[in-house]
């Protein structure tokens, strides 16, 4: 969902209509694709790997990836520069996608309808590696993490880093294409040139010793007199989108950052607020190159708060969040891609299905999952919601509970048609305690005792609560750990933890069968709780936390999860 300069969660500026999909029905395996995902989606990951770094091969990773849900769309903005999403929401998998369009092409059949649409803007992808490219270049700008430096001296170093990179990039690609034009020929001049010391280590450490060595060493053919005149980096930018226009060509930087940020260090903090301005004045002086950035939304807080002009830097910001109906949906299209590879006389059942219309993917899942599943009340429940409830609504997350119940229920049955309510319940059994440990990893730079905390204020604990017995709780179990470990950390700052992470969520609203609670897991602003707040604590955390349920046996489920029941039952 959009988000204004001010940060606020603006409604969607982008919709399913910015283009057209066909679903792939009726599209046959070759046997060299099928051999191919074979190595992907196997017996023990019937959905396929959880992250999209482990799939290398462009054909497959487009032939898993389904792009019929709002969220690619959202990435589809060519306006687009930063996109904010938590960890295991999806962000490698969709920017990842600009590497294999044509291959979507041939599976989807996609119609751009809107000029905003960035779909098929780009035919020079460069991505910026986190734990390579991106680490040596932040260590690099920031320099002496105890000198202040102002931030545009910081914008100028990222600047200097990351346009060289990727014009040795651009010089590398272009060559091995065998597109040369005088343009390129002297922008590897502008490489050629006399270097510092610290220039040279720079490129060294950012390129690596392979690429610095093929641009150091390739021939550069021209006159003498070109060779007379410097290049700064502003006439080597002219050259690469001269370059690229000469061979109409488009090309784009993607920055996938990473999940775990140390926002307690402040020049950190400062030279990626820089970063986020470079990208947004670079992206609006031209449009032949772009710079698309990922960051986790975890640390959005933080990220605005060191930003020096938050009015200008955050502006093209979209936030990655999935609907229930999506989440089953990119996992329907996996299984039924698997079903085709391990069991294909069912497969062909289900070809026709149009996983595009939600109804129809309800339809779809219904064929496996028991009618009903009984929850730890021993109350019936939909076993679908019962799965969405157990999660914060990420992709990762849902795909891990689903493989889990796939896998224990072919051991049961011998096949993959129909899912055992023992497999159902140990699988969540089996997820809770991953799914809760990941949350509070992806957490862990901004709150690091939030485990020592909270096991001892939820222990025995009721899931529905009040604020006043929370904070009577704190202060009986959690201020004298928060004393030991951390004396700043009072309850302010615990109620807000709780929150921002998805802990604990506003309101009980009370139903015939659950507890309704508003989380704010996906929110990059969540709303403060205190005095007078009805609260309740989060299904992934009851179990890990060693909650004591609650007196009227109902279970706790979101109200995004909730409002999935509505559209059934309407």
């Amino acid at each position: 969902m959009p988000i204004s300069a001010q940060g606020r969660v603006l409604s969607p500026r982008v919709t399913p209509s910015i283009w057209s999909l066909s679903a792939p029905l009726g599209v046959t395996l070759s046997k060299s694709l099928a051999d191919r995902l074979r190595q992907y989606l196997t017996p023990e990951l019937p959905l396929g790997p959880y992250d999209a770094a482990d799939i290398t091969d462009l054909e497959v990773a487009a032939r898993l990836f389904d792009p019929h849900n709002k969220s690619f769309n959202t990435l589809l903005r060519r306006d687009l520069s930063v996109l904010i999403g938590r960890r295991g929401s999806g962000k490698t998998a969709l920017l990842n996608s600009y590497s294999y369009r044509l291959h979507l092409d041939k599976y989807f059949k996609p119609t751009v309808k809107s000029a905003a649409s960035d779909y098929r803007s780009y035919d020079i992808v460069i991505p910026i590696e986190t734990y390579k490219e991106f680490d040596q270049m932040q260590k690099l700008v920031v320099r002496d993490a105890n000198v202040f430096r102002p931030v545009e001296a910081i914008v100028d170093d990222w600047a200097t880093v990351v346009m060289d990179y990727f014009f040795a990039m651009l010089v590398d690609k272009e060559l091995g294409a065998k597109r040369r034009t005088k343009s390129l020929e002297r922008l590897q001049f502008y490489l050629h040139q006399d270097e510092d010391d610290y220039q040279r280590r720079a490129r060294e450490i950012v390129w690596g010793v392979s690429l610095f060595e093929r641009i150091k060493h390739a021939v550069w053919h021209s006159s003498d007199e070109a060779l007379e005149q410097r290049l700064n980096r502003e006439d080597a930018l002219a050259l690469a989108v001269a370059h690229l226009k000469a061979v109409d060509k488009r090309a784009l930087m993607i920055f996938d950052s990473m999940d775990q940020y140390d926002i307690r260090t402040e020049a950190f903090n400062r030279t990626l607020a820089a970063l986020i301005r470079f990208i947004s004045k670079f992206n609006a002086r031209q449009d032949q190159i772009r710079i698309k950035l990922v960051l986790p939304s975890e640390i959005y807080p933080e990220i605005s708060r060191a930003s020096a002009n938050p009015l200008k830097d955050l502006v093209n910001v979209d936030q990655l969040s999935w609907a229930p109906t999506e989440l089953q949906q990119i996992a329907a299209h996996r299984y039924r891609l698997f079903l085709e590879l391990y069991d294909s006389d069912f497969a062909i059942e289900l070809n026709d299905l149009d996983l595009n219309k939600s109804n129809i993917v309800r339809s779809f899942w219904s064929r496996f999952f028991p009618e009903t599943h009984h929850n730890g009340y021993g109350a019936p429940e939909d076993p679908m919601i019962y799965v969405l409830r157990h999660t914060q609504l990420l992709p990762r997350q849902f795909l891990l509970i689903l493989q889990e119940i796939i896998i224990r229920s072919h051991r049961m049955t011998g096949g993959y048609r129909k899912f055992e309510t023992k497999a159902v319940t140990g699988a969540i059994d089996d997820a809770e305690s991953t799914i809760a440990r990941e949350i509070l990893s992806a957490f862990s730079h901004i709150y690091p005792i939030a485990e020592e905390l909270c096991t001892p204020v939820f222990a025995n604990f009721p899931t529905v609560f009040s604020f006043e017995q929370l904070e009577d709780k704190w202060r009986k179990k959690g201020r004298p750990v928060a004393q030991a470990l951390s004396p700043e950390f009072d309850t302010p700052q615990f109620a807000e933890m709780l929150v921002r992470m998805g802990i604990v969520g506003i309101g009980h609203d009370e139903t015939d069968r659950y507890y309704e609670g508003e989380f704010a897991y996906d929110s990059l602003h969540p709303t403060n709780i205190g005095e007078g707040h009805d609260l309740c604590l989060h299904p992934i955390f009851s179990k890990q936390f060693n909650a004591a349920g609650n007196a009227r046996k109902k279970a706790i489920i979101p109200k995004r999860v909730a409002r999935r029941i509505q559209e059934d039952e309407n």
